[in-house]
């Protein structure tokens, strides 16, 4: 193999990944102008790690194939299989993900959109972050179980390891290239995920409006003290379009509840420019004075006010508080802000430290996936790769029950997320010493069943 085919795919993956963000990480930036309040120059760490993460994205399957161009022949073909395999159950998974939920909301989408067909494939590729963030971790075990039983089966496994590579050494690009994917599941959880699952919240409800008009919707903002009511707000499609019939109350911050201005306009437009906000045809009343004696609202045919809040902000109050819509970055500032009951911070804590073990947890479904897969003996795989699949059904279960422990605050948030982890842990190195020793997992508990007292 010539020095130019060794390193073909890496090069064309590197100019497919700038082209990619070329057109990514520019929306990007400006998809934070309209949901991060301030300005770009006060835009907290996290938020600014977006575009970048999201660049790294671009170039994980360049980096992926310059890695597979220093490989030597064997670890090349067993990243060939892994990958094609991966691949194949990624896809098929997906896709029956996508077919399920498109014809759940079929009506929907032909009674919302004139064009349902365009709009069904718009949003359909803003969901599908959140689909990758819940299928890849199952994906890789189902790539990895399927790949390792088709070279255990043909007895390729076993010439492998007659070069003198143990077990751990045959799978170490297994092993690389799924650190791969954990770190883009990482970056999908990261931001994308959640903002799937908010712009899905917020479109199908606005599907099941009889008129196809926005509902009318009331957002509080407890940094700025501050009520809007909306009649007629923009879509999640066109957020900047104006607001209609608006209602703004300031309330005194050392005293909550204490009313200080009312703001009536037939219409709030943001300017993204200065994030300013003009207010139409809007009557403004001094709520203190008008507790003391009664006076007159001030009209203005225009009125420029600076307001934190953004439009995203305003277009999804009800949506943007739950904890899956809430990116890792948005976690973290609420956390750090201490804002919410102690009950509502130990919920986002607990998520937080869920999100960040969860990247993890895909790399141990594929030490979990090795031995239960290959097989040195005569028989076959389909029993491993059964107590694989049902171990990877419990560890849904588990984190399920021990976050929910530590949202409850029973045990520490850290501990409730990292628990599944360090199980199942234990049982792929357990599994991996029985498979080492020639013996299955299902002769291991037969003999135990078995032994006589």
């Amino acid at each position: 193999m010539t020095l130019i085919q060794r390193f073909l795919p890496a090069i064309i993956l590197a100019a497919f990944g700038t082209l990619l963000a070329f057109y990514l990480v520019p929306g990007e930036l400006e998809q934070m102008k309209w949901e991060v309040p301030g300005m770009p120059e006060t835009y907290p760490i996290e938020q600014k790690c977006r575009p970048v993460f999201l660049l790294l994205l671009c170039y994980i399957p360049a980096l992926g194939a310059l890695m597979y161009a220093f490989m030597g022949t064997m670890d090349r073909y067993t990243t060939r299989n892994f990958i094609t395999y991966f691949l194949m159950c990624t896809l098929i998974l997906l896709l029956i993900y996508i077919l399920a939920d498109f014809t759940d909301n079929m009506e929907r989408f032909r009674s919302r959109f004139e064009d349902p067909l365009l709009q069904s494939l718009k949003f359909y590729g803003t969901q599908l972050p959140m689909f990758l963030y819940q299928i890849l971790p199952y994906t890789l075990l189902m790539g990895t179980l399927w790949c390792l039983s088709k070279l255990s089966g043909t007895c390729e496994i076993t010439g492998m390891m007659q070069s003198g590579r143990s077990l751990l050494r045959l799978c170490f690009p297994i092993f690389l290239m799924s650190g791969l994917v954990a770190l883009s599941y990482g970056i999908f959880g990261f931001h994308w995920a959640p903002s799937g699952s908010l712009y899905r919240q917020i479109m199908l409800k606005q599907a099941r409006l009889e008129d196809g008009s926005p509902k009318p919707i009331i957002y509080r903002s407890d940094a700025t003290c501050r009520i809007w009511r909306v009649n007629r707000p923009a879509t999640i499609e066109n957020p900047g379009e104006s607001l209609r019939g608006v209602i703004i109350e300031q309330f005194a911050k050392n005293a909550p509840g204490k009313p200080l201005m009312q703001y009536t306009a037939s219409s709030a437009t943001w300017n993204k420019a200065d994030s300013t906000w003009k207010l139409e045809d809007v009557y403004v009343r001094d709520m203190e004075q008008a507790a003391v004696h009664p006076v007159d609202d001030t009209f203005s045919k225009e009125l420029i006010v600076d307001f934190q809040e953004k439009p995203y902000q305003i277009i999804s109050p009800s949506q943007s508080n739950r904890i899956d819509s809430m990116g890792t970055s948005a976690l973290y500032e609420f956390i750090a802000s201490g804002a919410g009951s102690r009950e509502d911070r130990c919920k986002k804590r607990t998520e937080w430290h869920v999100r960040i073990a969860r990247i993890f947890s895909c790399l141990v479904l594929v030490l979990l996936a090795i031995p239960s897969a290959v097989t040195f003996q005569r028989r076959g795989t389909m029993k491993g790769i059964g107590i694989a699949v049902l171990l990877a059904a419990l560890m849904l279960f588990l984190y399920r029950v021990f976050p929910s422990l530590g949202e409850a605050g029973v045990i520490q948030a850290w501990i409730s997320a990292w628990i599944p982890n360090v199980i199942y842990l234990f049982i792929s190195i357990y599994l991996f010493r029985q498979n080492l020793a020639h013996r299955s997992f299902r002769e291991w508990l037969d003999a135990k069943l078995h032994r006589q007292p």
